[in-house]
This record gives C-alpha cells, sequence and structure tokens, in this order.
C-alpha cells in the first residue's frame, strides 16, 4: 500500500449488512483511513466509487465483484473463510490480511496489561 495511512473502501452489495460497520470500526482502529460506501446494487457502482476514492483496497460484503480493480487489493467478509482467496470471516481476520502480518489489537493484550 502506498499511502502512510491505507485507505480502504467498505462496499455492501445487493443491500444493507451490518457488518459494514463492525469491519469499519475495526480497520479504522488498525490505522487505515474508511470510506463506507454504503449498500450498493452493481459492480459499476463500484467501480465508479472506486474511481473516486482512489482506494488501496475494497472490502466486500454480501456479494462477489464481477470486474478487476487495477492495483487495488478486494477482500470479501463471508462465510465459509478461504484466506488464500482474500474470502474472511471476520473483521479482525480482514485487517490482519491488509496489515500484512498478525494484527497488534488480535488475541493480544495491550502492552499495558503485561
Amino acid at each position: 500500500m502506498s499511502r502512510a495511512m491505507p485507505r480502504v473502501l467498505v462496499v455492501e452489495l445487493g443491500g444493507p449488512d451490518p457488518r459494514a460497520v463492525a469491519l469499519g470500526r475495526v480497520l479504522r482502529d488498525e490505522g487505515m483511513e474508511v470510506v463506507h460506501a454504503g449498500p450498493l446494487d452493481t459492480t459499476e457502482q463500484v467501480l465508479r466509487i472506486a474511481e473516486q476514492e482512489d482506494p488501496d483496497a475494497v472490502g466486500v460484503l454480501g456479494g462477489e465483484l464481477r470486474a478487476t480493480l487495477k492495483d487495488v487489493r478486494v477482500f470479501y467478509l463471508d462465510a465459509p473463510a478461504d484466506p488464500a482467496s482474500g474470502v474472511f470471516e471476520t473483521p479482525e481476520e480482514a485487517a490482519e490480511w491488509l496489515r500484512g502480518g498478525r494484527s497488534h489489537t488480535s488475541g493480544t493484550p495491550s502492552d499495558r496489561v503485561r
């Protein structure tokens, strides 16, 4: 990712999905800038918003993109998870994947607790 603070576009395909808010919060807590596009109906709408927002990654809930985004990492929040293909079951797993390693917040107490 090219920015100091990676920008992630969160999209809900086909209708509202309450997991989008949870995903946005986790990504924000991990130091990422989150743009929540809300519920969209078509892949074309996602492509137009991605052009305008210039994200480093796009998180998709409730569907699958039928097009590719050049130089943008795309991931999905769905079950069953398949991290090798960018499908995650929890927002924390997606954040860890975007960071390129283990998240500092998942499963580890803060330094103040230790």
